[in-house]
């Protein structure tokens, strides 16, 4: 494994590592999988942290420390590196890392309750709990529009597993292939309260300042990773049964690799920024999914949560698309409060350079709901079962007590 990050500082190795198949390919695979898992824990020991091991394996991590062939697991770009190597490798060769399959999935439902570009949505049991299966569409046959499909699928696969669910980002738990034989499923919890915004309805107006700033610190978790959503909307935010955001579907999902890189230009053109409706509006050159086209995507979802509605619900996605490209943008929702309205509009600004970063956006929430006054009522909505919360949701329960009234809440007999 050691070897492997020595590896990652040559191109010529990298372009080897790309060639290969089949078992070979393989192992590569799983190799790579357990160094992104572990690097963690490689960068702790060499900046100084304790091994919790004993024994002759501890004293073979002390020489491998004391010889320096840890060096290069610190470098900055190091895991990034190896998340890109992964997907090249798996859309090269056709395979997945063999820690990625799970089995045991018991579906029930024989028609699919929803569905995306090239997926389709059932519910299922998984070692005893309600799981979603999202099954590629197209059959495993050698047509190029299924093998397309297949890297589609196995690349959002790969972006999902090595995401930190504890960062607002739904769980992912595997790949399934036996329950649709010829199919890939790729399994996660099951939300049962569904999406943020659903058949034209938002969540309680009391609640939307904690929902942007749970929103937001997710946004802000995949941008520290150098990661871009892409495809950041309503239907792609799910509520855990806890009430709390989980950022789902990465199918657009892509590095920040630079101006120039080349990436898909599907989208939901409601929530496209306008740079990725035509870049030359913009003054750019070439299309380039960016931090910034995903803040301009956040300020569509603010509105959503507000209006129920998607931006501009009154005309064509055709007419959308010019009036975006125009400069103009939805009227911000009367029943927002002003400094929502604000930081909107400036999420939403025509040059990308200008519209704020996801900790400006962060710390405008915390803010603003510091300084109002609580509302006059409480939701009265049962709690849910005790869970371990993900360490970024202290300052949104924070949040959520600072929306409370002062008095406590009356207890049920």
């Amino acid at each position: 494994m050691l070897v492997f990050y020595e590896m990652l500082t040559s191109k010529a190795d990298l372009d080897e590592i790309v060639k290969l198949k089949g078992s070979k390919a393989q192992f590569m695979l799983d190799l790579m999988q357990d160094a992104i898992r572990t690097h963690i824990t490689f960068v702790y020991i060499l900046r100084g942290g304790t091994p919790r091991m004993r024994g002759a394996r501890r004293d073979v991590l002390n020489n491998i420390i004391h010889l320096g062939f840890l060096r290069n697991v610190d470098r900055i770009s190091a895991q990034l590196d190896a998340r890109r190597l992964i997907i090249r490798l798996s859309e090269a060769c056709d395979l997945l890392p063999s820690s990625l399959t799970i089995t045991g999935v018991d579906q029930q439902n024989i028609r699919h309750l929803s569905g995306g570009t090239f997926g389709d949505i059932y519910k299922a049991h998984y070692q005893g709990t309600s799981v979603a299966l999202k099954r590629l569409r197209f059959f495993q046959e050698a047509s190029a529009e299924s093998i397309d499909n297949r890297r589609k699928f196995c690349r959002e696969a790969l972006m999902w597993k090595n995401l930190d669910s504890d960062s607002y980002i739904l769980p992912f738990l595997g790949v399934d292939s036996e329950t649709f034989p010829g199919f890939l499923c790729m399994v996660s919890p099951w939300m049962s309260k569904g999406p943020i915004v659903n058949a034209g309805a938002g969540p309680d107006k009391g609640i939307i300042p904690v929902l942007m700033y749970e929103i937001a610190v997710g946004l802000q978790y995949l941008h520290s990773e150098n990661i871009i959503h892409g495809d950041l909307r309503g239907a792609n935010i799910l509520l855990d049964d806890q009430g709390h955001v989980r950022l789902a579907d990465f199918g657009l999902t892509v590095f920040a690799d630079g101006p120039r890189a080349r990436t898909n230009r599907g989208g939901s053109t409601r929530w496209m920024a306008p740079e990725l409706l035509d870049p030359s509006s913009c003054g750019l050159e070439v299309f380039q999914r960016t931090f910034a086209s995903d803040v301009y995507s956040f300020a569509c979802v603010c509105l959503e949560l507000y209006t129920g509605n998607a931006p501009f619900p009154e005309f064509s996605e055709g007419a959308v698309l010019l009036k975006v490209i125009r400069g103009e943008r939805p009227e911000c929702p009367p029943m927002a409060p002003e400094w929502c309205n604000q930081f909107i509009t400036k999420c939403w600004s025509h040059i990308p350079a200008n519209r704020p970063g996801t900790g400006n956006i962060i710390e405008s929430i915390v803010q603003a709901v510091r300084r109002r006054p609580p509302p006059t009522r409480r939701d009265s909505g049962a709690e849910g079962p005790k869970v371990r919360r993900p360490r970024f949701q202290r300052v949104g329960s924070a949040l959520k007590t600072e929306l409370a009234p002062s008095e406590s809440p009356s207890k049920s007999p």
